[in-house]
């Protein structure tokens, strides 16, 4: 199957991760499939990284760095890049994380075209920490139930149709959390990528689920709406009670014990 214009827009959002940037570029750099655009929003930064992105701008073919005016934290940031957004589907990169390997969006595309565009694709992913490594074989999650069940609801985990796709909530953290379930009450169709994508860098002490500066009254309050919306998904999704009760019961013992936890 062929497309015409952009298959994937890469969305990355940013704050303070110029360590890192070099590593992540050049995992988008070096894709084996070129049919894609990069979206990198800066959240007020202090550091150099406008400046690498910069660089890599004259490198891509389609690349858009832009820099919010005030903060919007990560799930703003993506909300900004996909008024950008012109791929027909979106990809999502945490600026301190890689591709695992040129052959990604190869891959993602392979999904995509062997299951007649399906709204998404669930893609697996490795943890990387203190250089090991720990795969998370999502491969056989191929129904929106399953997905559900998974407590993997990192935006990175999902290639979405960009028709399809639910805005992030703004001026919070946890903001994977809420947006995935919204995310998945509007998806018909779901394929699996196979091989883990993306590396998630642990090593990042900057980074808003290791960072205690960070993790403020934002936190305890991104907790209060997971178990919202916990609630409301036990209604939508009775299959899924098991891990429900289970993350239901995290997100209450962090807010009421004051626990900084994702």
């Amino acid at each position: 199957m062929t497309y015409q214009g952009l298959m994937f827009s890469i969305i990355i959002p940013n704050y303070n991760n110029a360590e890192w940037l070099d590593k992540c570029f050049t995992s988008i750099y070096e894709q084996r499939r070129k049919d894609y655009e990069v979206i990198f929003i800066d959240d007020m930064s202090t550091d150099n990284s406008l400046e690498i992105a910069s660089k890599w701008c004259k490198k891509f073919d389609d690349m858009t760095v832009f820099k919010n005016s005030a903060k919007k934290w990560n799930g703003g940031s993506r909300n900004v890049a996909l008024s950008f957004a012109k791929g027909k589907y979106l990809v999502f990169l945490d600026s301190d994380d890689t591709f695992m390997d040129n052959t990604c969006l190869e891959r993602i595309g392979n999904a995509i075209e062997d299951n007649n565009s399906p709204d998404l694709v669930r893609l697996s992913y490795v943890t990387s920490v203190s250089g090991a490594e720990y795969p998370a074989d999502l491969s056989d999650q191929d129904t929106i139930d399953k997905i559900l069940a998974s407590v993997s609801v990192a935006c990175w985990t999902k290639c979405v149709k960009r028709e399809k796709f639910v805005r992030f909530p703004e001026n919070t953290l946890m903001e994977d959390v809420v947006q995935h379930i919204a995310q998945l009450d509007v998806i018909d169709s779901v394929a699996v990528c196979k091989g883990p994508i993306v590396k998630w860098n642990r090593d990042n002490t900057n980074s808003c689920s290791r960072n205690p500066e960070l993790q403020n009254n934002k936190w305890h309050s991104s907790l209060y709406r997971f178990y919202a919306d916990l609630l409301d998904l036990e209604v939508k999704r009775p299959a899924s009670q098991f891990e429900l009760a289970k993350r239901r019961s995290m997100a209450l013992d962090n807010i009421m014990n004051g626990r900084y936890e994702q």
